[in-house]
């Protein structure tokens, strides 16, 4: 029984393999095959290459403009000695920022802006000037995107310069490190007051060893400064007039009014 059994079953088998009767392994074998693997390629083959690579295509190419957009523009760096007077010695500093930066865009300077949501033209002063102070040697920097002559860029600026002001020099860095701030050390101011110098021959009857202590008004509060370490030279100029340098700079700095 059991050998007929077999031979019954293979015969069956046998049957169902040559009359061809094998729908169901159509739809798992064949037929699964031709909608899995068919249709998955053209699914997941071809029409996920087709999106691949045109996705990345389209990558490479806005990469490739995005790169070609931020390729580095030569920048040049000119230097320039200004001067401050009547009337324009009443502008606060950023104020005399603003104005520079209005007088730049009139001369048709090809200045060079900062990066970011508030782009700002890049143009560096050496130090704040109080109201009220004039200056006859004071520096700024300015970065252009084109290399002009220092003569054409004194001439256009000195022309859109409103009253009081003057650039007196200009010259383009050929290397360019520290900012100008931070080269800045020290600064030489003249005063001048009927009772300037009798009140510096007090000060400097002081014994060298003791501090001269100021009081330094900030927006907060009222504290004791000893300005003594901050003075490098004075030297009287007539009976109403002094040359005080100081150190000055970003890290350290005395205000002449103190």
């Amino acid at each position: 029984m059991s050998i007929t059994t077999d031979k019954h079953l293979k015969k069956t088998d046998a049957d169902k393999t040559d009359t061809g009767d094998e729908k169901p392994m159509d739809q798992t074998g064949t037929g699964a095959m031709g909608r899995t693997e068919t249709g998955a390629m053209d699914r997941t083959g071809t029409g996920a290459m087709d999106q691949t690579e045109s996705g990345a295509k389209d990558q490479t190419e806005a990469g490739a403009e995005k790169t070609a957009s931020q390729k580095e523009i030569p920048l040049f760096t000119y230097r320039f000695r200004y001067t401050r007077q009547e009337p324009a010695i009443w502008l606060a500093h950023l104020d005399m920022m603003r104005t520079f930066e209005r007088s730049i865009r009139r001369a048709n300077w090809p200045v060079a802006w900062s990066k970011g949501y508030n782009p700002r033209p890049q143009i560096t002063f050496a130090l704040p000037i109080s109201v009220g102070l004039a200056t006859e040697d004071d520096y700024f920097d300015a970065i252009l995107t084109e290399n002009l002559e220092p003569e054409f860029l004194l001439k256009t600026l000195n022309n859109s310069l409103p009253r009081g002001f003057a650039v007196t020099a200009a010259g383009r860095l050929i290397k360019t490190g520290a900012s100008l701030m931070s080269l800045v050390t020290a600064a030489e101011y003249g005063l001048v007051h009927p009772s300037l110098r009798s009140a510096w021959e007090k000060m400097a009857a002081v014994p060298c060893d003791q501090p001269l202590v100021v009081a330094k008004k900030s927006k907060k509060k009222i504290r004791q400064l000893d300005i003594r370490p901050l003075i490098m030279k004075v030297e009287t100029t007539n009976d109403t007039g002094l040359l005080l340098k100081t150190l000055a700079g970003s890290q350290t700095n005395l205000r002449p009014d103190l």
